[in-house]
This record gives C-alpha cells, structure tokens and sequence, in this order.
C-alpha cells in the first residue's frame, strides 16, 4: 500500500516587510498624466522623485519611475518598465499609490473612491503589504 503523503504549508509573517497600505491602480495614461490628475483630483502635489525605485529583476537591475508629495503624504510609483514588472503577483496593476502615515483602511477605502471617479482610470484596489507575498513590497516605502 502506497499512503500518499499530505504536504501541509505554513505561512510565517515576516517582520521584515512594514505595513503600510496601497492603492493599485489601473491606467493606460503614462505615469506623468497620473501623476497630473491625481494632484488634480486630491491636490497630492505629486513631483518626479530623482531616485527611482530600482529592483533587480532576471535583466538585471531595473528602474520604475517614481513620483513624492512634498509631505511624505503620497508616493506613486510604476509597477512596469519595458518588460520588467516590479511586483509580478499584481501583475494587471499599473501603478501603486503609496498612503503614508499610520494604516487606515477606512482612509484608503474613502481615497480609492474618489480616485475611482476619474475618467482615465479603469479600476482602484487597497492593498496591504502584509498581505501581499512579494519581496518587492518593501520598495515601495521610500
């Protein structure tokens, strides 16, 4: 008799990853129109950030472009670059809006609402980045 084994996973959380909340957004604009119309939008005050967020991917390193608020309110950042995808399980996502300041899903919620009303963006979604297993997460906290 052959007894099939049962594997069981089990997740460890890792404190390596802060959390923090993010919005997933969905656009075909490039990310400078995003950036004009969510400073449009919430007043966020979005400017290009000179570093950008690099990641090393299988082409090597890699740079998404990256967008602060003079107040560490808001950052914005691209998920793709070419080819390359900065977080590849949220790979439909095009751009990630980082909220800053302590976790509050009610404020994210209330934010990805508003942000929804805007004509070029196809679809809003809050992330956790507890929840969200992809060492890349980090990145997005400048």
């Amino acid at each position: 008799m052959n007894r099939e084994k049962k594997i069981t996973r089990h997740t460890i959380p890792s404190e390596d990853i802060p959390q923090f909340l993010f919005l997933g957004i969905v656009s075909a604009e490039p990310d400078y129109r995003i950036s004009v119309m969510l400073n449009r939008h919430l007043g966020a005050g979005l400017r290009k950030c000179a570093n950008d967020v690099a990641a090393v991917t299988n082409s090597g390193e890699t740079r998404f472009s990256c967008f602060v608020s003079d107040m560490p309110a808001f950052t914005l950042v691209s998920n793709h670059c070419g080819g390359n995808i900065l977080i590849r399980k949220l790979r439909k996502i095009d751009y990630f809006l980082v909220i800053g300041g302590a976790p509050d899903e009610n404020r994210a919620e209330n934010l990805a609402g508003s942000i929804r009303q805007i004509p070029e963006v196809t679809a809003v979604f809050v992330f956790n980045s507890r929840t969200v297993n992809d060492g890349n997460a980090s990145l997005l906290v400048l």
